[in-house]
């Protein structure tokens, strides 16, 4: 450690220490200590110009854009610094005059560079810093937006899931027929599921699947012979969660087009876990009059919400011919 040190200094300093040891070979000269006592001040300084950097100079200046006060700022703490260094190492080396009076341009750039050093290690933490938190902010309001839309689209799964089922049940009030109050318990829980469980944001597959069964026996309740309707659930669905209320749409959409009073309909779904993928499949005829609108809530509302909960992670595909109706959703889990 003491070679470097003597390499460092200015051979005028070089000069003097060795013709101090060769007029007085009765001294001796400690390189690392004075090495160390040397740079101490100087390094002291450097430590506290770091922290009044990092938490004051620049929250003040910087983020205020006074870019001149900051730059005026910075020259004069580095000639307090420099004069405090070599004040501390005139008391400190008060016993060799000559290693402390000269004072060469090697040294003033060798404290230059170290100070500018430091200040840009400070400043460039700082910014880091600072775009991190503004990461952190825009990451938490998109979040805060992603989740708002959520609970804007699931509210509006509700309104829309109970008009269609109380038109069944209204159907069934017109016709005078007994199952309409089995229709009604068969609605209350539906509308239990909807209001405890499925307002979370993960669901048990299992519960999913018990709620599309009752969704199926409601909707069965309207139906003639001429309707044939298959759920069918391939794979293990245990262990498995899943956003709630993705699926009824599609269900929806399929009794809603793909029953008739008089000519033979089937509706077939399908629900397959296979290793991290799930798929589920509904195929089903059309007999709607097409002169009829619809607004089509429903299906968009749930596109958005596979794009807000699983984006990348899922593949929609939807066949919709003059005699045909078919979805295909694969959701990687």
């Amino acid at each position: 450690m003491a070679l470097p040190y003597f390499m460092f200094l200015s051979p005028p300093k070089q000069d003097a220490i060795r013709d101090m040891l060769r007029n007085h070979p009765e001294m001796t000269f400690d390189w690392a200590a004075s090495a160390f006592w040397a740079s101490l001040p100087f390094n002291i300084c450097l430590i506290i110009f770091f922290y009044l950097h990092h938490y004051f100079i620049f929250d003040r200046l910087i983020l205020r854009q006074k870019f001149l006060q900051y730059s005026i700022i910075v020259t004069a703490s580095f000639v307090v610094i420099l004069g405090i260094t070599y004040y501390i190492k005139e008391l400190f080396f008060q016993y060799l005059p000559e290693f402390q009076r000269d004072f060469s341009l090697r040294d003033f750039i060798r404290y230059i560079t170290w100070y500018m050093l430091v200040m840009l290690i400070s400043l460039g933490i700082k910014l880091l810093l600072q775009w991190l938190g503004a990461e952190k902010r825009a990451g938490d309001i998109k979040t805060e937006q992603l989740r708002t839309e959520l609970a804007m689209l699931h509210a509006q799964i509700n309104p829309h899931f109970l008009f269609n089922s109380l038109n069944t049940v209204y159907s069934l009030a017109l016709k005078k027929s007994d199952v309409a109050p089995q229709a009604v318990l068969k609605l209350s829980q539906l509308l239990r599921y909807v209001i405890e469980d499925a307002d979370h944001d993960k669901v048990r597959l299992e519960q999913e699947v018990s709620y599309l069964n009752d969704y199926i026996e409601l909707q069965k309740l309207r139906t003639t012979t001429n309707t044939t309707i298959n759920f069918e659930i391939k794979g293990d669905i245990s262990s498995t969660t899943i956003a709630p209320l993705l699926f009824l749409p599609f269900v929806e959409n399929a009794f809603k087009y793909g029953i008739s009073n008089k000519e033979q309909s089937a509706i077939d779904i399908v629900l397959h876990r296979h290793d991290d993928k799930l798929t589920f499949m509904v195929t089903n005829r059309k007999f709607y009059n097409l002169n009829n609108s619809s607004t089509g809530i429903g299906i968009n509302n749930v596109k958005r919400r596979l794009n807000l909960l699983y984006p990348n992670t899922h593949r929609l595909t939807i066949n919709d011919t003059d005699a045909v109706y078919s979805v295909n959703l694969i959701i990687q889990l």
